[in-house]
């Protein structure tokens, strides 16, 4: 009886395991863009603020360049040029 225990909680946590390194990839991911995101908006903001061009790092902004990639990030600078 103990062994059919131990047999199914191993079982359950490979599959729990499984089922969270997908997510967790996502979560990754979606942190790195927001890194990179956040020191590209700095470095474009350098270049373009003299012309009146730049983009507040908020949470907003981070989550758009976070979850949208390098289309969130020229998404921002186009919506800001366009305003």
């Amino acid at each position: 009886m103990n062994y059919w225990l131990w047999m199914m909680l191993v079982g359950l946590g490979l599959m729990s395991i499984l089922f969270f390194s997908r997510h967790l990839k996502i979560v990754f991911t979606v942190a790195r863009n927001i890194v990179i995101g956040v020191f590209g908006i700095l470095a474009f903001n350098m270049l373009l603020a003299p012309i009146g061009l730049a983009v507040g790092v908020n949470l907003m902004t981070m989550f758009v360049v976070g979850v949208l990639g390098i289309p969130g990030f020229f998404l921002l600078y186009l919506t800001q040029w366009m305003l």
